[in-house]
């Protein structure tokens, strides 16, 4: 039985290689692209191979979704559970810790919800669903928005129902802006917030919990599940990722003098 898997892996793999391309498209999340991550990646790793990265940046969850589709061939996205199904139903081969950062809760300056001293995330969650204060969601099932509904499930609170809890459908930046406009606050990853010129009003307001641990995988998408994916291509980025000039990017990667990802690997 392995070795009919291996003789139809390598047929799998010599087919695909006679279709080869010279690109390969990776599904990646909107904080890699708001930050200006993804294009110093793509620019740096088609120097070093001659090999291009068509990127499509959207919500982890369109990602995901795209990539089930077999439109892409490598996924990078920061949702690690929904990361690990995604291999465990066969579409991806093997999920690795690609970096990390956190998540910060945002809102105007003068904090009228009085967040800024809480001890913890529950405490915030059940302040921020009273009806006096607004909260801005993502609602696109990104990662950022996957996180906040799951601090209100571990929080024990329920999602407002009420006009208060007002849902943006679009991405960070954007969500942003409305929270900037309407006096509001929201669930941000701190690369996109420190990458956001637009801030206006606004400022961190809750940092530095556990829960908002923010890690990002990177995934090659399954050849067994769709022939037609650069694989060997794929297995190239991801390598130069995590152990190549790539983890030297991410981790050097600096916004007016500031961090925005940190990688897993010691050396850096």
């Amino acid at each position: 039985m392995l070795k009919i898997k291996i003789l139809l892996l390598i047929l799998i793999l010599s087919i695909s290689n006679s279709f080869s391309r010279d690109y390969i498209v990776v599904q990646s999340t909107t904080s890699t692209a708001n930050t200006g991550l993804l294009d110093v990646l793509s620019e740096e790793f088609f120097q070093d191979t001659g090999i291009e990265i068509r990127a499509v940046a959207v919500g982890t969850g369109t990602a995901i979704s795209n990539a089930k589709k077999g439109d892409g061939d490598v996924l990078m996205v920061h949702s690690k559970v929904d990361e690990l199904k995604f291999v465990q139903d066969g579409f991806g081969v093997e999920r690795f810790d690609l970096m990390y950062n956190d998540f910060v809760i945002v809102g105007p300056n003068h904090d009228p919800a009085k967040i800024k001293d809480k001890k913890n995330i529950s405490e915030v969650m059940k302040i921020l669903s009273n009806p006096n204060y607004k909260f801005i969601s993502r609602d696109d099932f990104s990662g950022t928005h996957k996180k906040e509904l799951s601090l209100w499930h571990e929080s024990e609170i329920s999602i407002p129902s009420d006009s208060s809890y007002i849902k943006s459908g679009s991405g960070m930046a954007s969500t942003i802006n409305i929270a900037s406009e309407m006096q509001s606050y929201t669930l941000t990853d701190r690369g996109t917030w420190i990458a956001f010129q637009n801030k206006n009003n606004l400022d961190i307001l809750f940092e530095n919990d556990k829960s908002l641990f923010n890690p990002y995988g990177v995934i090659a998408v399954s050849p067994e599940k769709f022939p037609h994916v650069e694989y060997e291509k794929s297995n190239r980025f991801i390598e130069w990722l995590l152990k190549g000039r790539g983890n030297n990017i991410i981790s050097n990667y600096t916004i007016e003098g500031q961090k925005l990802f940190f990688t897993y690997n010691k050396n850096n």
